[in-house]
């Protein structure tokens, strides 16, 4: 029972026990990105549909005060969220536009919500 290993043996098996971990969590790594990959698509054919319902609800109203730039102000809308949808700017129909009141500045809430969907 007093079998002893030697200091070359020791450090051959620490080395073998390192690279088996290592080899592991490569693997698992793999293995979340393919699941992130394949989480993505479904999600974002889902979030396409949400995302719709609510662009009518929160885009900027037009001011009724500034009459001079009201057609620049939607075809600027309308670029902004068919760029944000992946789609094509015909694709996309304003049927109104209402400006969405706010507590927090727009960069602290963009760079919330940028954490949050990154770590998602």
């Amino acid at each position: 029972m007093g079998e002893y290993v030697s200091f070359g043996e020791s450090i051959v098996i620490t080395i073998f026990s390192m690279v088996v971990v290592f080899v592991g969590l490569i693997v698992l790594a793999m293995l979340i990105s393919v699941l992130k990959a394949v989480g993505n698509k479904a999600d974002k054919t889902e979030n396409l549909s949400k995302i719709d319902d609510n662009v009518e609800k929160n885009i900027v109203k037009e001011s009724k005060k500034d009459n001079v730039d009201d057609e620049a102000l939607v075809a600027v809308i309308a670029a902004a969220v068919a760029a944000s949808l992946g789609v094509n700017v015909p694709e996309v129909n304003i049927k109104s536009i209402k400006r969405v009141q706010q507590k927090n500045l727009v960069w602290s809430t963009t760079s919330r919500q940028e954490q949050i969907y990154g770590k998602l």
